[in-house]
């Protein structure tokens, strides 16, 4: 009986404690929430530079921005790795998204000799192999500073990465993400596609520091 009325007891605190715990994460939720949109955020101070190296991926708000900081002059080279072609754009089904992301630039009034395109082998297929394209092209033209853009919630992972592949490289990197149209760091978890990219972001940051 003793031994019952421990368990009781014992089960009761359990409970107690995890819906307190329940309740804190309740109320506390906004916090937390947006806590864990801005660790995925790394925005350096803006400063001129050599080129904007333009990561692959998307092709909405990343070349907008890409454009901004053209136009305020911060650099007058836009450079851009060659994504890998799938099946469907080998058919011309359609565009790859280097050729999609130079249409928006040219769009926006980008001049064309202003936009470079890196080749690397059969095309970028990762955020690895956008930082080993850099780092032959800076190798080729003694770049000094970079101005990367990509999207915000991209952009810890992909200085990790770029960090890690120029180590050796006399380079500075100024991380300039682009933001989404629709959400940021305070409300991503209220629009699907928000969730679902920064779930991946996390997913594929554990992924490569395990593989």
């Amino acid at each position: 009986m003793p031994n019952r009325k421990f368990l009781l007891k014992n089960s009761a605190t359990v409970l107690a404690t995890i819906f307190f715990i329940v309740i804190l994460l309740y109320i506390f939720r906004g916090t937390i929430l947006t806590g864990i949109g801005k660790f995925l955020i790394v925005e350096d101070p803006l400063s001129n530079a050599d080129i904007i190296y333009l990561l692959t991926g998307e092709v909405v708000n990343r070349p907008l921005h890409a454009v901004k900081l053209y136009r305020e002059n911060y650099t007058n080279t836009i450079v851009v790795p060659q994504h890998e072609l799938n099946s469907a754009e080998k058919m011309e089904i359609y565009p790859n998204l280097t050729e999609a992301t130079i249409k928006v630039l040219l769009q926006k009034g980008i001049n064309k000799s202003d936009i470079i395109v890196i080749d690397f082998d059969d095309g970028v297929s990762s955020t690895t192999d956008e930082a080993i394209a850099l780092r032959g092209y800076i190798n080729k033209n003694k770049i000094k500073k970079v101005l990367i853009v990509t999207s915000a919630f991209h952009s810890f992972r992909a200085k990790y990465i770029f960090k890690k592949i120029l180590k050796v490289t006399p380079v500075k990197l100024i991380m300039s993400p682009a933001p989404h149209w629709k959400y940021d760091e305070t409300n991503w978890w209220k629009f699907e596609e928000g969730l679902i990219n920064c779930t991946i972001e996390y997913l594929k940051f554990i992924h490569y520091l395990l593989f």
